[in-house]
C-alpha cells in the first residue's frame, strides 16, 4: 500500500459526528496529497459544514496524521455534501494519447444526444490542453459566479460546459501539482450550478493516466468510460495501456471509439491512419467497438443529423443512452 493510500485508510476510521458514520463509510475524503512542508492536504466532504463538528473532525484526522503517522501538519477543506440528482449519469470520455480528436468526439457526442432529446453538461476537464471552449466558439466567454462563490456554466444549444480555459488568461497555459488538481474537479462537479434537468455529463479527460483519472472516483463513483484511439499502430498501444489503467482503478471502461477511421471522397474509402486500432483495443479491453468515426474537415464543425457523420454520431448516442 502506498503512502498516500495508508494516510487515507487511516483517515476513513474517523467518525463524522453529524451523521454518526465514519468518513469511508460515506467516501468523505475526496482528496489526499502531501505539500512541500511534509504536511497532508485534504478534502473532506461532510453532512453538516458547522464549526463544532468541523473542528472535531480535525482533532481526529490531526492526531492521526501528526502523532500516529509522524507528518508535520495537516490542511483540510471541508465541503457540505451535494444531493446531486441521481438520474444523471456520467460519462467520462479518455484517450492513451493527445491528438486523437477525444474533445470533438465529446462535443459531438454531446450534440447528437440533445438530437435525442437529453440534456448534457460537458465537463472539460483536460487540465493542461483544454479545447472545448475553441470547439464551441466560446473562449471569449468570461466565468461568473453567485455569491455563495458557486460559478454558472457557459451554455450554448441546450448543452452546458465548465473548462479550464476559463480559470487562466487568454493564451496561458494552467500549471498546477496534484493537490490544487482535486479543487479544480471540486469546482466543476460540485461548485458548478448545473441544470437540474441534466440527465447526462461528459467529463473530457485529459489524454494518459494521471492525477485527473485517478481522482475521478473520488466524484463520480458510478461513472462509465469510454477510450477514444485512432487506427494508427501507436495510438491503439498506447490506448490499451490506458484502458488497463483505468480498470486497474476500477473504472467500468464500456467501449472503445475509433475515431478519424477513414476519409470518405465520392463513396470511396482513404485509411488514412490505417486500419483497425479500434478493434485492436476493444478486443484487448474485451469491451464493445462503440463506432468508426470518419475523418472531418474541422474541429470547429458539429456535425449534422442530416449527414453521415451526424448519422453515425447518433448511432452511437443511441448506443451510449442503451448502455447506462
Amino acid at each position: 500500500m502506498d503512502e498516500i493510500s495508508i494516510i487515507k485508510s487511516r483517515i476513513n476510521e474517523v467518525t463524522d459526528p453529524s451523521c454518526n458514520q465514519t468518513l469511508g463509510e460515506n467516501n468523505s475524503v475526496k482528496h489526499v496529497g502531501i505539500d512541500e512542508n511534509n504536511a497532508v492536504v485534504l478534502i473532506v466532504e461532510v453532512a453538516e459544514k458547522e464549526a463544532n463538528i468541523t473542528k472535531q473532525i480535525t482533532r481526529d484526522i490531526a492526531k492521526i496524521v501528526k502523532l500516529d503517522l509522524g507528518y508535520s501538519g495537516v490542511k483540510i477543506e471541508f465541503t457540505k455534501r451535494k444531493v446531486r440528482n441521481k438520474a444523471a449519469k456520467t460519462l467520462l470520455i479518455a484517450s492513451g494519447k493527445g491528438g486523437v480528436g477525444k474533445s470533438t468526439v465529446t462535443a459531438n457526442l454531446a450534440y447528437a444526444l440533445t438530437r435525442l432529446g437529453k440534456r448534457v453538461g460537458i465537463i472539460d476537464a483536460d487540465i493542461y490542453g483544454a479545447n472545448m471552449p475553441k470547439i464551441f466558439g466560446a473562449t471569449d466567454h468570461k466565468l461568473l459566479g453567485n455569491e455563495n462563490g458557486k460559478i454558472y456554466p457557459f451554455e450554448k444549444d441546450n448543452i452546458q460546459m465548465v473548462s479550464t480555459e476559463y480559470l487562466v488568461e487568454e493564451k496561458r497555459a494552467l500549471m498546477l501539482r496534484g493537490p490544487m488538481l482535486g479543487k479544480v474537479l471540486k469546482l466543476f462537479f460540485q461548485e458548478t450550478l448545473w441544470s437540474e434537468e441534466i440527465e447526462y455529463f461528459l467529463v473530457d479527460l485529459p489524454p494518459g493516466t494521471g492525477d485527473v483519472m485517478m481522482d475521478m472516483k473520488n466524484f463520480s463513483e458510478d461513472a462509465k468510460m469510454v477510450i477514444v484511439t485512432t487506427p494508427q499502430e501507436s495510438a491503439a498501444h498506447i490506448a490499451i495501456k490506458a484502458g488497463y489503467a483505468a480498470k486497474d482503478l476500477s473504472h467500468d471502461v464500456i467501449g472503445v471509439i475509433e475515431n478519424m477511421s477513414y476519409y470518405e471522397v465520392n463513396g470511396e474509402f482513404h485509411y488514412i491512419f490505417g486500419k483497425d486500432g479500434g478493434k485492436k483495443v476493444a478486443d484487448e479491453l474485451s469491451v464493445e467497438l462503440l463506432a468508426k468515426l470518419p475523418i472531418t474537415p474541422s474541429d470547429k464543425i458539429i456535425c449534422a443529423e442530416n449527414e453521415m457523420p451526424g448519422i453515425i454520431y447518433l448511432n452511437l448516442a443511441k448506443k451510449i443512452i442503451d448502455i447506462l
